[in-house]
């Protein structure tokens, strides 16, 4: 149990440091370490990362950092994107979205361990909302929160700070957590199936904690050195996984 919360509270450091990253390594988590089964994981998995987020978000609301104007434009295609993504779930083969979620994992430690994140050619208008609703997709397909891709796509396309595109990140990923959570619990009550609450407010709960902490620490911790540690390990999760499917085909 100690190594479970242990992980909760760096889901929660890297949310709150980074504003991706910490939501990615939460299936992972729930699946190996809890041993629970994948549609379980992935909904739970949701659920942890919609607390975990809500609660990063409130210092940003506070010093209202929020872009709210930027947000109306991917909120409602992301959380539509996360229905459909969790709809979607349903007729994709475990195996394929457990190497969606590791190539995701790769593509998310190569962006932190870069000195400049990604940045990618797209305008504001019909762009942005496309890119909104493929991310929420991604979100309620293999249960994480697209932070890691929506941070330089804000970046891109806007002229945002980078602590408003946190903001932003963080109020999206919650969003679509929510929707993609809701849609994933009524999939799984049609199957007579449902999820632990008290595990994911237990996992939701300390990874807060860890998001409340990483306020403090952001100002005096070397910001790249945190960010290629947590890269490798991601890199080594996402081999890990890859590796156990290999195995099981």
């Amino acid at each position: 149990m100690l190594i479970i919360l242990a992980a909760a509270l760096v889901i929660g450091l890297a949310l709150g440091l980074f504003g991706s990253g910490g939501s990615i390594l939460t299936v992972p988590v729930l699946l190996y370490l809890m041993h629970l089964p994948q549609a379980e994981a992935v909904a739970s998995a949701l659920g942890v990362v919609a607390i975990i987020s809500f609660v990063a978000l409130l210092p940003y609301l506070y010093r209202r950092q929020m872009p709210w104007s930027v947000l109306a434009q991917v909120a409602l295609p992301g959380v539509a994107g996360a229905i459909l993504g969790s709809w979607l779930s349903e007729f994709v083969a475990g195996y394929l979205q457990l190497s969606l979620l590791a190539t995701l994992m790769l593509l998310s430690a190569i962006n932190m361990w870069r000195q400049q994140i990604w940045h990618f050619p797209l305008k504001n208008g019909w762009p942005l909302w496309f890119a909104g609703a493929g991310l929420g997709i991604v979100t309620g397909l293999v249960g994480v929160g697209g932070g890691f891709l929506i941070v330089p796509m804000l970046l891109a396309v806007t002229s945002l700070s980078m602590s408003s595109a946190i903001a932003a990140s963080l109020m999206l990923v919650m969003l679509q957590s929510i929707a993609g959570f809701a849609s994933h619990l009524w999939l799984l009550a049609q199957r007579g199936a449902t999820v632990d609450m008290s595990t994911i407010l237990l996992i939701g709960g300390v990874g807060a904690l860890g998001s409340i902490a990483a306020l403090g620490l952001s100002a005096k911790l070397p910001q790249q050195l945190l960010r290629r540690m947590f890269a490798l390990f991601v890199v080594a999760l996402a081999v890990f996984i890859l590796t156990q499917q290999w195995l099981q085909q």
